[in-house]
């Protein structure tokens, strides 16, 4: 069993405050000691308020103070990193004052496609920080999941499953990963509970709740509801030269990416799954058409 049992979570939002749910649930059964959640002192958090009522201790930083930040890390055993988008530069600064506070696990924002050795693009911030970590000797938990089942189904990445519109990269039958965040906040809560460090420390996760290919889920929401998914196709010139034009186009850098088979994280012998043995994460269909 593991003898971590106190936790902080910096950026609640997006993953971090379905993380921080399943959490406080082994808080409230007494697995855990504490759950920190640390928010910009320079605004309001209204997701952390509602947690804090669950039984989490919100701390408020200024992400550019290191003595703020060592003083909210201490006696903390693990951080978790959500941070994304233009946040995702304070990631340095929590990881530096964890290190100084004697955080002895640290699980950066990864969450998605496998960064391992990407050199360029949008994912190689994250890929540079793996050197970052290792720099700083603060041992870490990479964890890959995929795409968010819950989440990536919306018109701003092509893929509007209420409107019955995809657009997809490639011939849309490469397999992707597919992870929901209520699972990933399952399997993590339960994994750093239970697995010795030696198991955690300097690993690499990678998890999925599904793995098809975009025209396979079409198919399998117009067979579960009986609506119609129009599929279109890009190619992967177009897409690499929409790229090549604007390396922030989020959604052709991600269809671009899945297409190219980046978006597996992983070969079916290295999936991580089996470290929850009752875990049972949801397939894509289960979310989309419920």
């Amino acid at each position: 069993m593991s003898n971590f049992s106190s936790f902080a979570i910096a950026g609640v939002g997006n993953v971090g405050s379905f993380l921080a749910e399943e959490l406080l649930k082994l808080k409230a059964s007494g697995q855990v000691k504490e759950v920190v959640l640390l928010t910009r002192s320079s605004s309001t958090n209204p997701t952390a308020e509602a947690l804090a009522k669950k039984g989490a201790k919100v701390a408020a930083v200024d992400y550019a103070s290191k003595d703020a930040l060592i003083s909210a890390l201490s006696g903390v055993d693990v951080v978790i990193s959500t941070f994304s988008g233009a946040a995702f530069d304070a990631q340095e600064s929590v990881a530096v004052a964890a290190k100084a506070a004697g955080v002895r696990l640290f699980v950066p924002s990864e969450f998605g496609n496998p960064t391992e050795g990407i050199k360029e693009g949008l994912l190689a911030g994250k890929a540079r920080f793996h050197d970052r970590l290792r720099e700083l000797g603060l041992p870490s938990l990479l964890v890959f999941t995929g795409p968010f089942t819950d989440f990536i189904f919306v018109p701003f990445v092509n893929l509007d499953i209420k409107g019955g519109k995809f657009t997809v990269g490639g011939d849309g039958n490469a397999p992707v990963s597919f992870t929901s965040r209520t699972d990933i906040g399952r399997f993590l809560a339960y994994t750093l509970t239970t697995l010795p460090p030696s198991q955690l420390s300097n690993k690499t996760f990678r998890i999925e709740g599904d793995r098809i290919s975009f025209n396979d889920i079409a198919k399998q929401y117009e067979a579960k509801t009986g609506k119609k998914v129009e599929v279109s196709y890009r190619s992967i010139a177009d897409l690499e030269a929409a790229v090549k034009a604007n390396a922030q186009d989020f959604p052709s850098v991600l269809h671009l990416s899945w297409a190219q088979g980046g978006g597996v994280v992983g070969k079916p012998e290295e999936l991580s799954n089996g470290l929850y043995p009752g875990w049972n994460p949801k397939k894509v269909i289960d979310v989309i058409a419920a």
